[in-house]
């Protein structure tokens, strides 16, 4: 059974699906979301039962489903897959690793400020494990304010709390494109890692253990044999 809050946003968002769905070009979609979110973060009441409901632990949002981040919260996911929205809990001081995204996405602060920093590629990225970055610029958003972000290397940026109160960010992310996984970067050594989604992480790690398993039976003699 659905509480208030969930049916709320629940109701909100199939009626973005259902303008979604009349929009195929990317900027029409970024645009749209850019022109709804504000209305959405400005809702106090319901993030406020959101928020009880996670101190109470409800089953809504579901805190034991497994995310990339300890600080996010997956609050509505398109049965279309056109998008999905995502919230973002951070304490003083708290930021993101610099990172980029598999998808657009629309973000804005539903309660303090939030510090947007963006990076751009100083090299060819021939290279997949490092990565020489420049900064691209910056901006403090104020509640109500939005920011979009790009896939892949155009979207390459972190996001965090700058001040001494807590911080909500609220993201509307687009259809994953064609790469599984994250990238963190390390502006001071370079260095690249991909972060896969944890469903992915375990397919990849029992695809692995297959392999090794299969490969050993095959390579052990037959227990029953007699010389």
């Amino acid at each position: 059974m659905q509480s208030l809050f969930e049916e709320k946003l629940s109701g909100l968002c199939r009626d973005w699906s259902e303008a979604v769905a009349l929009k195929n070009d990317t900027e029409d979609r970024l645009a749209f979301f850019r022109a709804q979110l504000p209305g959405l973060l400005a809702q106090r009441e319901l993030f406020c039962g959101i928020l009880e409901g996670i101190v109470r632990g409800g089953s809504y949002p579901d805190t034991r489903q497994a995310t990339l981040f300890d600080n996010e919260f997956i609050l509505y996911r398109d049965r279309g897959q056109r998008f999905s929205v995502w919230m973002y809990l951070y304490g003083p001081g708290d930021y993101t690793p610099v990172h980029d995204h598999t998808s657009w996405g629309v973000s804005g602060s539903a309660l303090g400020e939030l510090a947007v920093v963006r990076y751009r590629r100083a090299d060819d990225g021939s290279d997949p494990g490092s990565a020489r970055l420049a900064l691209a610029g910056s901006e403090l958003l104020q509640p109500g304010q939005t920011e979009v972000t790009r896939a892949f290397d155009e979207g390459i940026h972190k996001t965090g709390n700058p001040s001494a109160a807590s911080l909500i960010m609220i993201s509307v992310y687009g259809r994953t494109l064609r790469r599984r996984f994250l990238q963190l970067f390390d502006p001071d050594t370079g260095r690249v890692q991909a972060i896969y989604p944890p469903r992915v992480r375990k397919q990849m790690l029992a695809e692995q253990a297959l392999k090794a398993i299969q490969g050993d039976t095959r390579q052990r003699p037959n227990a029953t044999a007699r010389t």
